[in-house]
Order: structure tokens, then C-alpha cells, then sequence
């Protein structure tokens, strides 16, 4: 009898642990093939406040992204490598660490 009532409560404490994975944004590197809808996407920082929107994701001969093209509010374009970003595709949302003025200001710096 014990163990009929422990193993409901052990379930429990688990189930939330699969919901929080369900959400979470995958690195934008991981994912096999670019799906259409991400053209569209908005860019958000790690506080979720928009910072840009999609332009392009460039892509290897196989689809795998390598690189984003994004427009930062503001009306600068940035690039950022694939694996810098996480992609919600529930939300169809792209997720960088950095914040508003990191963005812009890396879109001033020269590169060389």
C-alpha cells in the first residue's frame, strides 16, 4: 500500500519538469532545417523585450542554420552565429542574451 501511494506523488514532482523542457527555447544551431514561419519572427532579449525582428537566416547546403540577419529596432542590421541565439517555435521567437544596446552597439563596431 505504500508504494501505491508514493508513486502518484513521485509522478508529480516529475511532470512539471517535462512541461518547462515543452518551452523552452532549442539552440537555433540545433535545429535540422530553417522552417518557413521563422522569416517572421521577432528577436528578444533574455528579459523577453523585443529587440529586432528577423531579416534572413542564412543557411549550409543542408539547411542547417549558420547565421542570423536581424534588423534591430532602430533600423540597424546586425549578424549573430546561429549558435548565439535560442529559437522558440511555439512562439516562433528568436532569444539573445544580449540587450537592446549591446545589439546596436555591435552593429556600430567595425569589423575587421
Amino acid at each position: 500500500m505504500k508504494i501505491l501511494f508514493t508513486l502518484p506523488f513521485a509522478w508529480m514532482l516529475f511532470a512539471p519538469l517535462a512541461a518547462a523542457d515543452d518551452i523552452a527555447p532549442m539552440a537555433l544551431n540545433g535545429i535540422g532545417a530553417v522552417p518557413a514561419k521563422i522569416a517572421s519572427a521577432k528577436v528578444v532579449d533574455g528579459h523577453g523585450a523585443e529587440v529586432g525582428s528577423v531579416a534572413k537566416i542564412e543557411t549550409d547546403a543542408m539547411g542547417k542554420p549558420l547565421r542570423a540577419d536581424i534588423t534591430v529596432t532602430g533600423g540597424h542590421m546586425i549578424f549573430i552565429d546561429a549558435s548565439q541565439l535560442g529559437y522558440d517555435q511555439n512562439a516562433n521567437i528568436l532569444v539573445t542574451a544580449m540587450d537592446q544596446k549591446q545589439l546596436v552597439q555591435s552593429a556600430q563596431t567595425p569589423k575587421g
